[in-house]
């Protein structure tokens, strides 16, 4: 009886174990909240070279604490930035060239990638 209880025991410590290491990897989820900003001109042409700024500023949460996040990039060739967030947020956009500036706003939402456009004039 003893050997019996011994050997259902290590059996089931074997197929728990078995089920932990296939289950675990399993419950990773990718939780980057990405935001893509198109920057494009009157005409509909992308815009190299703005600097494009995403922000939100005095941000008081639920325990008072008071955040103020800011990511800032200059757009490619294309007129595309690119930013990651560890959060979802909705955040303010500017977009400055020498001559021209527009604004815009990005909702983004955990585990997806957020595109937005903004026009300068």
């Amino acid at each position: 009886m003893k050997k019996y209880v011994v050997k259902s025991f290590l059996s089931l410590m074997v197929i728990g174990l078995f089920v932990t290491v296939i289950l675990t990897p399993s419950c990773s989820k990718n939780t980057d909240c990405v935001a893509v900003v198109h920057v494009i001109d009157t005409a509909g042409n992308p815009v190299a070279g703005a600097t494009v700024v995403l922000f939100k500023t005095n941000v008081t949460q639920y325990n008072g604490v008071t955040a103020n996040v800011t990511q800032t990039q200059v757009s490619d060739g294309s007129g595309t930035c690119t930013y990651t967030f560890a959060l979802p947020a909705v955040l303010d956009i500017t977009a400055k060239t020498t001559t021209k500036s527009g604004k815009g706003e990005i909702s983004l939402q955990v585990g997806q990638t957020t595109e937005q456009t903004v026009r300068v004039y």
